[in-house]
């Protein structure tokens, strides 16, 4: 069976030998474009049956990630686990407050209050998400069976005492980073991608 990395390479979703930044600011030279992934609806579908053969066996009421495209996960992994459980799980996704945080709308705190809960999400660099998505569900009272990422890009700082729930990926694709005064791709004048990642956005922030 292919695992996460080959599924991403297929969907032409690993980008190297590039300058990125990403949403926690920091920069490196690999990304993992999700955005490639989920237009292609047979590989994210695999991925799901990969999140889902791993916790196949544990006792999970409802998938949760964090939105936007954490939603396509979720589904796909709730899906391959209601197929493979013979009941059905729930496939929902908490959204980003104008504070940045993350929290459960739409009524779908009821699937999560009282449930026992797998949280998924693509890629980590830092955590910060998923940390953010692991209180969501800790504030309303659902017990998380597990944290899964698709790709762990720093298995030193993303584990299970830094995220606070037993954590796991599918795949760890360590990427060096490096703070914007300390990257080197900087200092060596590597323009930086503004089509993909949040390059853009950091260059209008630096006044360019």
């Amino acid at each position: 069976m292919k695992n996460a990395l080959d599924i991403l390479k297929e969907a032409g979703a690993i980008l190297p030998n590039d300058h990125f930044v990403g949403t926690s600011g920091l920069h490196f030279d690999t990304y993992v474009n999700k955005d490639a992934l989920f237009p292609h609806t047979k590989l994210a579908s695999e991925i799901g049956m990969l999140f889902a053969l791993k916790y196949k066996d544990a006792d999970i009421d409802t998938v949760v990630a964090p939105a936007l495209g954490g939603i396509i996960l979720s589904q796909w992994t709730a899906y391959h686990l209601s197929e493979l459980k013979g009941k059905e799980i729930f496939g929902i996704y908490t959204e980003k407050t104008p504070e940045k945080d993350q929290i459960f709308t739409r009524g779908y705190d009821q699937y999560v209050t009282g449930k026992n809960v797998l949280i998924i999400e693509d890629s980590t660099v830092t955590g910060g998400s998923v940390i953010k998505v692991v209180n969501a569900v800790k504030n309303i009272g659902g017990n998380i069976v597990g944290v899964c990422v698709m790709t762990n890009k720093d298995s030193e700082k993303v584990n299970s005492a830094t995220v606070g729930a037993p954590f796991d990926c599918l795949n760890e694709f360590n990427v060096p980073t490096y703070t914007a005064d300390a990257c080197p791709m900087c200092k060596a004048g590597v323009p930086i991608n503004v089509k993909i990642g949040h390059g853009k956005k950091f260059l209008e922030g630096q006044g360019k």
